[in-house]
C-alpha cells in the first residue's frame, strides 16, 4: 500500500504509517488505491490513445507532405527537362550559328588574303612598270648625254637600241643561254675569255678569273650552264627564251647593256658598243642559213644627211 499523507510504500494490512504516523484504514485505503490505479490507468490510456492519434495524424500529414513534395518535384523534374531540351535546342543553334560565323571569318578571310595577294600583285606590277619607265628615261638621259660624243652612225645606232629594246634585269637575263659571240673583243683583264665590258654586264669581276672561287673560270662556268657570280646552275626557261627571240634586251641592273635574242639558236648575243652592235647584227645576219625562217636584216648608210636603219623581219 502507499500512504496518501507521505506517498511512501507501507506494509499492507498496518493501521499507522511508520513513515509519517498517520493513521490508515486498511479497507478504505485498499479501495481507494484501485480507484487511483484505474485512473492512472485511464489517463494512460489517454495519453497512449492522444499519442497514436498524434503520430497517426503527423504520419498522415508527413505522407501528404511527402505525397505533395514528390508531385512538386516531379512537375519540377519536368520542367528542368524542358528546359534542358530548350537549352540544348539553343546551344545546337548556336553552335550551327558558330560553324556559320567561322565559316563566315574563314570565307572573309580567304577574301581578304586574295585582295592582300592581288594588291601585292598590282603594287608589284606597278613598280616594275614605273622602274621600267625609270630604266628607259634614264637609258634616254644617258642617250642625249652619250650621243654628244658619238658619230652620226653610232649615234643612230645607240637610239634605235634604246627606242627598240626592252628593260630587262640580270635574273631574267639569267634565263637565256649566253652565244660564244663577241665575248672577248677588247680588254681582258683577268684573261678568262671574258672581256672587261661583257664582265661588266655579266655582274662578274673583271680581274678575277674565278669570281666565286668554286675552281673553274667564269667562262667555263656560263657554258657549262652555271652561275659564274652565285652557286648552282642558270636558271635557263626556254618559255622565257621563246617569247624574246628577234628582240633586243637592255640590262638594266648595270650601265644598259645591249643583248640580242637570236631567233635561230635561241640565244642571246652581246652587241656591245653602239659602234659594235651594228658590226655584231651584221655577223649575226651574215650567219643565218637560206632555212632559217627568222632572219636578221641590217642595213647601214652613213652621210652627213643620212641616219642608221635596223629593220628586224620577224
Amino acid at each position: 500500500m502507499i500512504c496518501f499523507n507521505c506517498k511512501k510504500q507501507i506494509p499492507d494490512g498496518v493501521s499507522v504509517c511508520p513513515s509519517c504516523g498517520a493513521t490508515i484504514n486498511p479497507q478504505h485505503q485498499v479501495v481507494r488505491e484501485i480507484k487511483q490505479r484505474r485512473s492512472q490507468r485511464w489517463i494512460f490510456y489517454v495519453i497512449i490513445a492522444a499519442v497514436f492519434i498524434g503520430m497517426t495524424s503527423y504520419t498522415v500529414k508527413v505522407v501528404l507532405d511527402n505525397a505533395n513534395s514528390i508531385a512538386q518535384i516531379t512537375a519540377i523534374q519536368q520542367q528542368m527537362n524542358d528546359a534542358k531540351t530548350k537549352l540544348s535546342q539553343k546551344d545546337n543553334q548556336l553552335q550551327q550559328s558558330a560553324t556559320q560565323l567561322q565559316q563566315t571569318q574563314s570565307q572573309i578571310a580567304d577574301l581578304q588574303k586574295s585582295l592582300s595577294a592581288g594588291q601585292q600583285a598590282l603594287d608589284q606590277k606597278t613598280s616594275d612598270f614605273q622602274q621600267a619607265l625609270a630604266d628607259k628615261t634614264d637609258l634616254m638621259t644617258k642617250y642625249g648625254q652619250f650621243s654628244a660624243n658619238l658619230g652620226a652612225d653610232n649615234a643612230n645606232v645607240y637610239s634605235f637600241l634604246v627606242a627598240q629594246g626592252i628593260g630587262t634585269p640580270n635574273k631574267d637575263l639569267a634565263k637565256i643561254p649566253i652565244a660564244d659571240f663577241n665575248l672577248n673583243s677588247g680588254k681582258d683583264s683577268d684573261s678568262d675569255g671574258l672581256s672587261d665590258v661583257v664582265e661588266a654586264a655579266l655582274g662578274t669581276n673583271p680581274n678575277k678569273a674565278d669570281t666565286n672561287g668554286n675552281g673553274f673560270n667564269d667562262k667555263q662556268e656560263l657554258f657549262n650552264g652555271y652561275d659564274p657570280v652565285g652557286k648552282g646552275k642558270l636558271p635557263i626557261d626556254l618559255k622565257f627564251v621563246d617569247a624574246n627571240k628577234g628582240k633586243i634586251l637592255l640590262e638594266i641592273d648595270h650601265s644598259g647593256e645591249a643583248w640580242y635574242v637570236n631567233p635561230k639558236d635561241g640565244k642571246k648575243y652581246f652587241l656591245g658598243r653602239p659602234a659594235d652592235a651594228l658590226k655584231t647584227l651584221q655577223q649575226i645576219n651574215s650567219s643565218a642559213t637560206p632555212n632559217n625562217n627568222n632572219p636578221v636584216n641590217v642595213t647601214a648608210s652613213t652621210s652627213i644627211n643620212t641616219s642608221t636603219q635596223l629593220d628586224f623581219v620577224r
